[in-house]
């Protein structure tokens, strides 16, 4: 079953090196660091594709590291129960 809700994520921007051959898409992630009570911290990935041309060439762009905020549809694959992004829209965060 696929799942489809509009979302928007904020944190930080990490590059995916893909080896696929098919460039419908490029592959990103948001890192969410959540520290916890032990003083530890919590590294979480969303996992994001960005399938349209100028949502592309906008995240190609930014360096490894950037504060932005992705809003998008979330999905989740079937099978796998792995939930990505599909990114509409990214906004660069200033700090």
């Amino acid at each position: 079953m696929q799942i489809h809700n509009s979302v928007t994520v904020s944190g930080l921007l990490h590059h995916i090196r893909s080896e696929k051959k098919d460039d419908k898409y490029f592959l990103f992630s948001v890192k969410q660091e959540t520290p916890w009570n032990d003083g530890t911290t919590r590294k979480d990935f969303l996992i994001s594709r960005a399938f349209l041309p100028e949502i592309q060439e906008q995240v190609k762009t930014l360096p490894e590291g950037t504060p932005l905020k992705v809003s998008g549809s979330l999905h989740s694959s079937k099978g796998s129960g792995d939930i990505y992004i599909y990114a509409l829209e990214i906004e660069k965060v200033t700090v």
